[in-house]
């Protein structure tokens, strides 16, 4: 049996994309408000923006997972049900009674305050007569009488019961009050980027090239936790700028501070975590247990993530080599005079097992400096468990032997 079935057609990955588009549109929005906008994610459509002159923006947006044969999104054809879907929606919101709009004059007052943008990752085609037919009236190559003629022709082109019925809802708008919505409708199609354009957004706000994803992340996980509290909560999700100002702005100082960008890393563990130099040599002066796999998993974790985010940074050209051999020189000079301390004249001690054991309790203390800047203690420990593992330091007076 081969081919998709209902449920695969239908699924749930489908609509989760669709969602996700539209936050992510709602995102972008949200990156380029200007003073007195306000941007709303489902409240008054699937995102508006509020200008301060007292206009407003709608947007529906529509995305799909099909696919032309040389991988791009479908085109949006001349019967796409999405496309009418959206126009008549809007149509229904011009005339909606529950609104106050039951008259010609309220609808035209409504549609001169509101503009009108249907956004989707599908393409724009020549073939699509109706985009075709609004571009030519909004250009005025066509008068709205020969707009009204290709909607009716378009309408019977057709047996879809469904779109026959959108189309109806456009065709019963009052003429003057139809003129203006068509000159107020606009298209942004082909938009299938959407992530690449939020990124693009935080780039113009002179972010280094570096720091862009940093910035995203922090900006994508901050709104989406916001907006879930918001909805928890019962209330609309309507960010103003000085709302998104205020929020939002520490991440962009942030990254324009020149500070080090510290990241959260998934480390990729090693299969036996007792392999390790820095756990043999914890292991042998009795620091923790053999049995002890939560700290050995701790400690592997904060090596890692120092050894990642070093390497990162030099990648990124944040801190230069030269950097990381004097912060290696600096916290290896703190482990030799505790170790002279421990073992004068490098000679053995009595209880080899307790000297280790303060020497490495004194070190989890210390605050490496990096590139002047001073790293939590966590990445500090990270930085002499990294050491040991390499080993260029140790904690019995003869570490050397044994572990090299």
């Amino acid at each position: 049996m081969s081919g998709r079935s209902r449920a695969d057609t239908t699924s749930a990955e489908d609509k989760s994309i669709g969602f996700d588009y539209q936050y992510y549109y709602f995102l972008n929005e949200l990156l380029n408000l200007k003073s007195g906008q306000t941007a709303g994610l489902e409240v008054l459509d699937d995102v508006h923006i509020e200008r301060p002159d007292g206009t407003n923006l709608l947007v529906q947006l529509k995305h799909t997972v099909q696919t032309t044969a040389q991988g791009l999104p479908k085109n949006l054809t001349t019967m796409d049900s999405d496309l009418w879907k959206s126009i008549s929606n809007w149509c229904k919101l011009i005339v909606d009674p529950a609104d106050g709009r039951s008259n010609v004059p309220d609808q035209l007052a409504y549609v001169r305050k509101t503009s009108f943008l249907l956004a989707s990752n599908k393409t724009d085609n020549d073939e699509n007569v109706l985009l075709a037919s609004i571009a030519a009236f909004k250009a005025g190559a066509k008068n709205h009488t020969a707009l009204v003629a290709d909607l009716t022709s378009i309408k019977s082109g057709t047996k879809d019961a469904t779109i026959q019925g959108y189309i109806d809802d456009v065709l019963k708008l009052d003429p003057a009050v139809s003129a203006k919505f068509f000159e107020q409708l606009s298209f942004a199609l082909g938009r299938d980027q959407i992530i690449a354009e939020c990124k693009a957004s935080i780039a113009a706000k002179q972010i280094d090239p570096s720091r862009i994803d940093d910035v995203f992340r922090s900006v994508d996980s901050e709104v989406r936790a916001n907006s879930f509290e918001t909805v928890k909560a019962r209330k609309k999700i309507t960010i103003s700028f000085d709302d998104f100002n205020l929020k939002y702005r520490r991440f962009f100082d942030k990254a324009r501070s020149g500070g080090l960008p510290f990241r959260t890393f998934q480390p990729v563990m090693p299969d036996n975590l007792q392999d390790q130099t820095f756990i043999k040599q914890l292991l042998d002066i009795e620091d923790v247990a053999i049995d002890s796999v939560d700290f050995h998993a701790k400690f592997t974790t904060r090596r890692l993530n120092f050894r990642n985010h070093v390497d990162r940074w030099v990648q990124d050209g944040d801190i230069t080599l030269a950097e990381v051999e004097e912060m290696e020189e600096e916290a290896a000079t703190l482990w030799e005079n505790r170790f002279l301390a421990a073992y004068p004249g490098q000679k053995a001690s009595s209880d080899e097992m307790a000297s280790g054991r303060e020497i490495i309790a004194d070190l989890r203390q210390r605050r490496l400096k990096l590139a002047s800047e001073e790293l939590p203690i966590t990445m500090s420990n990270g930085g002499f468990y990294d050491l040991s593992d390499r080993p260029i330091i140790g904690w019995v007076s003869n570490w050397k032997d044994r572990y090299n």
